[in-house]
């Protein structure tokens, strides 16, 4: 864990300046933060090959990702991955999913604890859908309003805030000529907040997202907390699944509080976090 934990702090800052100009000559030059990053990352890539050549030798089997990414098999050739492919597979999910629901889960329980209104309707869905079991996967379509608090927290403090995409080809978006070769930066947390496809759009209102408040007509990436096309999060599908179960899972018996006074202050990093923490009083629910 403690080489993990180095080369994900070590990484974090460098790759929000990446998409920065000169950025990979900087990465060349023998600089005391580039040896830091090049060294944790050596380190990461050994225990993830070290992990790939166990199992491999193993047999592959069981129903954990590695043995998983291992047994996959190409649809058309029936060719499976080499161990840089699943390495890289492995990476993407330890890197990019290792604290995005975590902050996700923080700016809910940030939003709830300044909207009591909401938080109050939400634990009342939770006594009467969980009667103060644990939820499982099977309440789910039963929990509406709680799937609702946790999108419309991932519209307003979306974890990965802001994604590029680098263009193969020419192309006119919006009127403007993007030539190949360009690097397109698409922000979720700008168009997540535009007032064309989100009434209010600076207000915390999950309802926006039940019933006939849905907007039919508001474009499918009005809304891209996973991004979107073949580079779509991996994880999309279970990080939903598994924020919304969590969430109920702390609701049902705890309340969160602001403390009085505290500003806090979103960082974008390679994902949105609270600078310097979200401080919070935490009280049982009778």
């Amino acid at each position: 864990m403690t080489v993990i934990r180095t080369a994900i702090s070590e990484n974090t800052v460098a790759a929000r300046k990446a998409l920065h100009a000169g950025f990979e000559l900087l990465e060349q030059l023998p600089l005391p933060s580039v040896r830091r990053r090049r060294s944790s990352r050596q380190a990461l890539d050994r225990v993830v090959y070290n992990l790939i050549e166990r199992r491999r030798r193993d047999g592959a089997e069981g129903g954990d990702l590695l043995s998983l990414l291992l047994s996959a098999r190409d649809a058309d050739t029936g060719d499976g991955m080499d161990d840089t492919q699943v390495r890289d597979e492995v990476l993407t999910i330890m890197l990019a999913g290792h604290e995005t629901t975590a902050n996700a889960l923080t700016w809910t329980f940030h939003l709830l604890g300044r909207h009591p209104e909401v938080a109050a309707a939400l634990h009342a869905e939770l006594d009467t859908v969980l009667a103060g079991r644990c939820p499982t996967v099977a309440d789910l379509p039963h929990l509406p309003f709680t799937d609702a608090v946790f999108k419309e927290s991932m519209r307003l403090y979306p974890p990965v805030w802001a994604m590029s995409r680098y263009l193969v080809e020419d192309r006119i978006v919006g009127g403007y000529p993007l030539p190949a070769g360009s690097t397109l930066l698409l922000s979720q947390w700008v168009v997540h907040r535009d007032g064309k496809w989100w009434p209010e759009p600076e207000r915390f209102d999950p309802s926006r997202w039940i019933g006939d408040r849905v907007d039919p007509h508001r474009p499918r990436y009005a809304y891209f907390p996973f991004g979107g096309g073949p580079h779509q999060c991996i994880g999309n599908s279970f990080a939903q699944t598994e924020g919304v179960l969590a969430l109920a899972t702390i609701s049902r018996r705890w309340m969160f509080e602001p403390v009085a006074g505290l500003q806090i202050t979103p960082e974008p990093l390679v994902t949105l976090r609270p600078r310097d923490g979200l401080p919070m009083t935490i009280r049982r629910r009778d």
